[in-house]
C-alpha cells in the first residue's frame, strides 16, 4: 500500500480477462483484515458485465480527507492523505482516451479506495446486479468527474468502517445520510463531522480510538444531521390495524424467543419506509447495517437487500430470521424534520376510514368485507405533495379530479396510503381506495387530505375550508408503488 500515490501517473486502465486477473484486482485493493466489502463489489460489477477498471490516481476525496486531518495525521507512523477512485465500465475502454470517453461508456459507478489497513471501502455508488431487477431499492442518482468527463451512477451508497476512527454505526449513519443529500433533503457533511457530531457524554467510553455509537448517541447524530429519526424497539412494535399480531414463539426448552426471532410485524414497517425511499437502520447486538431495498420473490416471501459495511453493498437477506446478526433488536429510520406523523398511524387511520365508510357506503359492503378478512391489503409510503400531484396524472384519466387534486392545497410531505385487490395485484391496475394524510399532524388523529374510493373523491382543504367531492372511477387504478 505504500508508496500509495504514483508520482507520475493520472492513473491507468485494469482489464481483468480471467480469474486470475480478477483475483490480482482483489488482492490489490480488498486488504487482509477485512476483504469482502471489496469482494462483493467485484462481485456486483462482474455480475453488470465489468469489462475495464479505471484506477484514478491521488484523488482527494473529501470524506476521507476529513478523516485523515481528524485522526490519521496523529499517528505517528503516517500514512497517504490521497485515496484511490476505482471507476467500471461495461465497455473495452482505450487507455489512451481517457480524456474523451464515448458517448456510452457503460458506466457501472466507483468505489474509492482509502490507504488504510482496516476497512480500505470508502464512499462507493454502484449499479444495482441483475438479480435486483424489480427490486424497490432508495437509490440515489450520483454525478462524478472522471478526467472531464461527467458520469453518472444510479444506485445505493455504501461504504465501510475503519475498526478505528469510524465504526460500523457511522458507516451506516453516512449510507443514510448521503441518500438524504442526493435527494436534496440535507446538505452535505463528511464523514469525520458524523464523528463529530457524536456526543461524548452518552457513553462511557472516550472518543478516539471510537468503540462505535449507542442508540442514543446514533439519534443525537440524526438530530444534528436534520434527520430526526423514528425509533423502533422490536419489544415493543406498534399495533396495526389489519396487521396481523404474531404469537410470541418459544426454544424446545420453553424459553420465550426475542421477538427479533418471530415478530414479522418487523417487514411491514421496514418495507413502508423502503418504499418511501428511505433508508432503515438496524440495530443488533454490537452491530449496525442499513437496509436499503426490498423485493418480492417468487414464494411470495419478502428478501430485504442490505448494505453492511461487514458484507458489502446489495447483500441479499432472504430471511430476517435466520439472518447472521439475527435476532435483530431495533430500527431507526431517519426522516426529514417535519415528518411528525408514522407511517404506522397513517395506516391505522386509512384501515379505520375505509372500513367505516365503505360499511355504510350502499354498494361498498364488500370492500369493508374483504379488508378485514385479507383480500384488500394496504400498502403505505411517504412522498411530497408535488410528486403526489406530478404522479396522479398516471392514475386518473378525469381531468376533473386531475384539477381538483393538483388545486389542492398539501403539506411538503404527505403519507399516501393505498388499499390493493390482492387479486389484481398480478394482472393490471389494483388499487381500490385511498387516503392522503398530513404529515405534520398528530399520531392520535391525523385528519384526511384527500379520499378515494371507488365512485368517489374527496379533498379537504386545511383551515376547515370546505371540502371538494367529485366523481370518482368506479374501477381499481394503478398503483403509485412501482413494486408491491
Amino acid at each position: 500500500m505504500r508508496p500509495w500515490v504514483d508520482l507520475d501517473s493520472h492513473g491507468w486502465v485494469i482489464k481483468p480477462e480471467d480469474e486470475a486477473a480478477w483475483g490480482k484486482l482483489a488482492d490489490d485493493y480488498r486488504g487482509g483484515t477485512a476483504p469482502q466489502p471489496f469482494d462483493q463489489i467485484l462481485t456486483v460489477v462482474r455480475a453488470n458485465g465489468c469489462k475495464t477498471v479505471v484506477v484514478e490516481n491521488r484523488y482527494v476525496d473529501v470524506d476521507y480527507r476529513s478523516e485523515y486531518s481528524n485522526f490519521w495525521s496523529l499517528k505517528f507512523d503516517g500514512q497517504s492523505s490521497f485515496t484511490r477512485r476505482l471507476h467500471f465500465f461495461s465497455t473495452d475502454l482505450d487507455e489512451e482516451r481517457l480524456h474523451e470517453l464515448p458517448d456510452e461508456p457503460g458506466y457501472l459507478g466507483y468505489s474509492i479506495i482509502r490507504p488504510v489497513e482496516y476497512g480500505r471501502v470508502g464512499r462507493t455508488v454502484l449499479r444495482p446486479p441483475p438479480e435486483l431487477q424489480g427490486a424497490t431499492l432508495a437509490s440515489v442518482s450520483d454525478r462524478v468527474s472522471l478526467f472531464g468527463n461527467e458520469l453518472g451512477v444510479t444506485g445505493v451508497p455504501f461504504c465501510q468502517q475503519d475498526g478505528e476512527y469510524l465504526r460500523c454505526a457511522h458507516a451506516a449513519a453516512w449510507i443514510c445520510h448521503y441518500v438524504a443529500h442526493r435527494r436534496e433533503l440535507t446538505g452535505r457533511r463528511s464523514t469525520a463531522e458524523i464523528v463529530e457530531m457524536t456526543p461524548t457524554m452518552l457513553s462511557p467510553e472516550r472518543a478516539l480510538p471510537s468503540k462505535g455509537m449507542t442508540l442514543n448517541q446514533l439519534q443525537a447524530v440524526f438530530g444534528a444531521l436534520n434527520q430526526p429519526a423514528l425509533f423502533y424497539g422490536l419489544r415493543n412494535m406498534p399495533r396495526v390495524p389489519g396487521v396481523p399480531e404474531p404469537d410470541p414463539a418459544s426454544d424446545a426448552e420453553g424459553n420465550l424467543l426475542a421477538p427479533g426471532r418471530w415478530d414479522r410485524r418487523l417487514i411491514t414497517i421496514i418495507c413502508r419506509y423502503l418504499n418511501s425511499g428511505f433508508p432503515v437502520l438496524i440495530g443488533a447486538g454490537d452491530h449496525a447495517f442499513v437496509l436499503v431495498g426490498w423485493l418480492r420473490r417468487d414464494d411470495g416471501e419478502v428478501s430485504f437487500i442490505a448494505c453492511d459495511d461487514q458484507v458489502g453493498p446489495y447483500e441479499v437477506i432472504d430471511d430476517p430470521f435466520d439472518h447472521y446478526k439475527t435476532p435483530w433488536e431495533s430500527i431507526m429510520v431517519p426522516l426529514p424534520p417535519r415528518v411528525f406523523l408514522s407511517g404506522e398511524s397513517a395506516e391505522g387511520r386509512a384501515h379505520r376510514v375505509f372500513r367505516s365508510i365503505a360499511s355504510q357506503a350502499e354498494g361498498l359492503e364488500q370492500l369493508a368485507e374483504r379488508l378485514v378478512n385479507g383480500e384488500i391489503v394496504l400498502r403505505t409510503m411517504l412522498r411530497t405533495g408535488a410528486s403526489f400531484k406530478r404522479d396522479v396524472a398516471k392514475q386518473t384519466s378525469s381531468d376533473q379530479i386531475l384539477r381538483d387534486i393538483r388545486y389542492a392545497r398539501l403539506p411538503h410531505w404527505v403519507w399516501v396510503v393505498e388499499a390493493h385487490d390482492k387479486e389484481r395485484c398480478d394482472s393490471g391496475p389494483c388499487v381500490v381506495a385511498a387516503a392522503i394524510f398530513d404529515s405534520t399532524s398528530f399520531d392520535l388523529a391525523p385528519p384526511l387530505d384527500v379520499l378515494s374510493l371507488p365512485g368517489i373523491v374527496a379533498i379537504y382543504p386545511p383551515d376547515d375550508g370546505k371540502p371538494v367531492i367529485g366523481d370518482g372511477s368506479p374501477d381499481p387504478w394503478s398503483s403509485l408503488l412501482p413494486v408491491h
